[in-house]
């Protein structure tokens, strides 16, 4: 072999190791970009997972903090409504027992004894309580522009009271061996009374049946 020869051959050695290490270079340039690449989309990964796990929390905390504004909302509207109730309770209470001093002050005016509290529970149901004082109403409940004093005179007019009124209860075996047409008793003490139902009772009064304290 010529000189010329072994100089072409060591050319042609020279230039495929060349290539050799450019090819070796070029595949750890390319294995550094896909390490590269692949560490990228493993943080992309990772940052997809914390900004999923903070909305998760994020939902669930104002879930959680929705359930708290609503459970202290329903108990507030509970203790709303019971203070209410028992503020209405109160309310009647304070009008039951306006009306009944108003009923007992006007029967005790007009009638003794058994026979006002008896009359001021007649009295009681022509009245009504409003913030401003006991007013007068009609048979129907309806309010009107009588005055108390217009309802006591109503009462001290009115036949079917007229047993219960001052001086006009009957007194003496007369009176308590009486009758009616129908035969029913004028006189009746104070238990006897109480133990007759609404109806008689109002039957007894309307006959000018008397009540006794004894």
């Amino acid at each position: 072999m010529t000189e010329e020869t072994n100089t072409e051959t060591e050319n042609q050695e020279t230039q495929v190791s060349a290539e050799v290490e450019q090819l070796m270079a070029d595949n750890a340039a390319m294995k550094a970009k896909m390490d590269e690449l692949l560490t990228e989309a493993k943080k992309a990964k990772q940052a997809k997972r914390d900004i999923e796990s903070e909305t998760q929390s994020e939902r669930e905390r104002i879930a959680k903090e929705k359930g708290d504004y609503e459970q202290l909302h329903k108990s507030s509207q509970e203790r709303y409504e019971s203070t209410v109730a028992e503020l209405e309770s109160l309310r009647g209470t304070i009008a039951q027992e306006k009306k009944g001093n108003v009923a007992m002050k006007l029967a005790a005016e007009i009638a003794d004894g058994a026979n006002a509290e008896l009359l001021s529970e007649f009295i009681g149901r022509r009245l009504k309580f409003h913030d401003d004082g006991v007013k007068v109403t009609d048979n129907s409940g309806n309010l009107t522009v009588s005055s108390l004093s217009d309802l006591k005179t109503e009462f001290q007019n009115d036949a079917r009271y007229s047993a219960l009124l001052k001086g006009n209860q009957s007194s003496g075996g007369g009176a308590s061996g009486g009758s009616n047409s129908s035969g029913a008793t004028k006189v009746r003490n104070r238990a006897e009374f109480e133990a007759l139902n609404p109806a008689k009772r109002m039957e007894f009064i309307k006959s000018g049946g008397t009540i006794t304290n004894d």
